[in-house]
């Protein structure tokens, strides 16, 4: 009996997956997509915004999990597949918030052929709950986020540095780190190794104004 009763439940949801929206104006199916979500999930967001007949969605904090499953498995928008998952650090407009970092999700469906960017913020030293049991391929998008901006993922299953190197001190892409970097590697011709040491500046390059370098740009 309980055999039936799943294979029952597992058609149920295949025959309701093959259910395609057909619209001849893109306009109303954006807005007809928007007002499920605004059903569905009202107490997670904050506003929706139709760029390029694209839907771009603001989500409130902690709940990026949810809102992507939602994403995921409903029948109206399927989407199965994470293409991109961004950081951008507001560097100037962090003064007035406290909010530094907006990270975005690019979610697409090529069933229904809709991309969704399901965009949030975070504060600077804050956390985001990890996506990877709903997306594989969000494992190395997050180590990046963590290795360049020490965001940190709640029930990430290896949270390691993917691009600098080993034993690596700081976070680049927070401007608080020099562009000069701390290290150097060079090949000693008496050990035969590459060695680590303290990086080492001519005369001329140490005068400091202890300006932000970052900001010049």
């Amino acid at each position: 009996m309980k055999l039936i009763f799943c294979n029952w439940i597992v058609n149920f949801y295949k025959k309701k997956k093959r259910r395609k929206l057909k619209f001849k104006n893109i306009n109303k199916k954006n807005f007809f997509l928007l007002n499920i979500l605004n059903n569905s999930l009202y107490m997670y967001l904050y506003f929706f915004l139709i760029v390029d007949q694209n839907l771009h969605v603001y989500i409130k904090e902690n709940v990026n999990v949810k809102v992507l499953t939602f994403l995921k498995l409903n029948c109206y928008f399927y989407c199965v597949q994470l293409l991109d998952f961004i950081i951008i650090d507001n560097l100037e407009l962090s003064k007035n918030t406290v909010y530094r970092y907006e990270y975005i999700y690019v979610l697409v469906s090529l069933i229904y052929n809709i991309r969704i960017f399901i965009r949030g913020f975070i504060k600077a030293f804050s956390f985001l709950h990890s996506i990877i049991s709903i997306f594989n391929s969000a494992n190395w998008l997050e180590r990046e986020a963590w290795d360049l901006y020490g965001i940190i993922f709640i029930n990430h299953i290896d949270l390691r540095r993917i691009l600098t190197d080993y034993g690596f001190i700081g976070y680049p892409f927070r401007k608080d780190f020099p562009l000069s970097g701390y290290v150097e590697l060079r090949y000693d011709d008496i050990l035969k190794s590459v060695v680590s040491e303290p990086l080492e500046l001519m005369q001329e390059f140490r005068y400091f104004n202890l300006e932000n370098v970052w900001r010049k740009f």
